[in-house]
């Protein structure tokens, strides 16, 4: 099934299910900025309903695990009122929808939303200081081994970019949706070198043979860049 049918049938699954509960359906991340990998890419889901009770949840866990038994991430579900007022609670994931989601059905809940930027600035450094300490776990015993150490960095890279993006929003600085204008821009700012982050895109492209590749020395790199990171945005 395409994406378009997917999308279709998620609609039409939720209309079905909740009926005039149903408020909004968002799809949001890579595939709203048309950047979605059929290998490594999720088809992000935000359901708003007018109510969340226990009959609503009963009424939506089968689209729920249908839509999980096809490998996508489980939908988000809020109320339409607890979603506009968590800008404080999630401003990182209310930020991203907001720069790349499409409007499934209903009402967009998205213009109007602000967030404080003291708030994006906390959950940034406690989400990034988090996935740089799981990174380093998760190497520790496979640094000799290159297959996995690479599909490691592989798999991490996307989430360490969308750090770099909130980076750059933090300084008020433009944050384009590619992925290299992002790491073009990321650079002039002074916040990355680019080259490790570029080399695990192709990587993941398949632009890349991971034969060609020196694993430590690219992990190396990368968790430099990393690192770098976290200390400008610690100095925000």
């Amino acid at each position: 099934m395409d994406i378009e049918k997917k999308l279709n049938e998620l609609v039409s699954r939720a209309q079905s299910a909740l009926g005039s509960n149903l408020d909004s359906i968002l799809l949001y991340g890579s595939a709203a900025r048309n950047e979605f990998d059929s290998g490594h890419s999720d088809l992000n889901i935000l359901i708003l309903s007018k109510t969340i009770d226990r009959a609503t949840l009963s009424a939506i866990a089968p689209l729920v695990l249908w839509w999980r038994e096809a490998d996508n991430p489980q939908p988000l579900l809020f109320t339409r009122e607890e979603f506009l007022k968590s800008t404080d609670a999630f401003p990182i994931e209310i930020i991203d929808i907001q720069a790349a989601h499409r409007l499934l059905w209903g009402d967009d809940p998205m213009p109007g939303l602000t967030v404080d930027p003291a708030h994006h600035r906390a959950q940034l450094e406690h989400e990034i200081r988090s996935k740089l300490l799981r990174l380093r776990q998760k190497a520790m015993p496979i640094l000799q081994d290159p297959q996995p150490l690479l599909k490691l960095m592989a798999e991490s890279v996307t989430t360490f970019l969308l750090f770099v993006r909130h980076a750059l929003l933090l300084k008020q600085l433009e944050a384009p949706q590619s992925r290299r204008q992002l790491l073009e821009a990321a650079h002039k700012a002074g916040l990355i070198a680019p080259s490790c982050f570029a080399q695990l895109i192709d990587l993941r492209e398949g632009k890349l043979s991971p034969k060609s590749l020196d694993s430590v020395q690219l992990f190396e790199d990368y968790l430099k860049q990393i690192q770098d990171l976290v200390a400008s945005i610690d100095a925000h």
